[in-house]
């Protein structure tokens, strides 16, 4: 059932119940609850089906060839077919705006198995999560929606855990995919969408 429209005050209980860092943090919703995509296919620039490293499922994509685990390293090689690498340096570093660059954050437990990514906003205002099925949203920076990074929390859907790995690629690479005007599309589409329902800013 995709776009659902729930109250700010609902969405903004349930984000700070699922992510304590997010309290007193600047922080805004950017999209309706939609359940057709998740945070690895938000992260690919897209919006119409669902991402994870299984094969023979009609209804969730995985790039041909890459690899079938979970690991942070199989998702490295996986977005290098998006043009993207890893980059290299300390998390914070690596998280900066860069111009010229659009990057990707792997979020992890710490025996590597991945949880979540998050996309760096085009014009360096923070990141965008897609939250499982919930809402996209925007935080000021990758610390705010981690958790605890135990595989045992990870194993009951309670966390995200933390940054592992933080990818770029060239905006030229993106613009030959396609990603950019992908990119693009979602924002405008959810502009509107927010314009024509309120900005649900939390």
């Amino acid at each position: 059932m995709p776009r659902v429209l729930r109250s700010s005050t609902v969405i903004k209980s349930d984000f700070c119940a699922r992510f304590p860092r997010l309290a007193n943090t600047d922080w805004a919703i950017k999209s309706p609850w939609d359940d057709r995509y998740q945070c690895i296919a938000w992260a690919a620039c897209r919006t119409h089906i669902r991402w994870w490293p299984v094969s023979g499922d009609p209804t969730v994509h995985w790039p041909p060839g890459a690899p079938l685990d979970d690991s942070v390293d199989a998702f490295v090689e996986s977005f290098s077919r998006l043009g993207y690498e890893r980059c290299t340096g300390s998390i914070d570093a690596c998280s900066t705006f860069e111009i010229g660059y659009q990057k990707v954050a792997i979020y992890a437990t710490r025996d590597h198995c991945v949880l979540h990514m998050a996309r760096q906003h085009f014009f360096g205002k923070g990141w965008l999560s897609k939250c499982g099925s919930l809402e996209d949203i925007q935080h000021a920076d990758l610390h705010s929606i981690e958790g605890d990074p135990s595989p045992l929390v990870a194993a009951m859907g309670q966390t995200y855990g933390e940054v592992a790995a933080i990818l770029r690629r060239s905006w030229w690479s993106a613009l030959i995919r396609y990603c950019l005007f992908r990119c693009g599309w979602a924002a405008l589409k959810f502009w509107t969408y927010r314009r024509k329902h309120g900005q649900w800013r939390v």
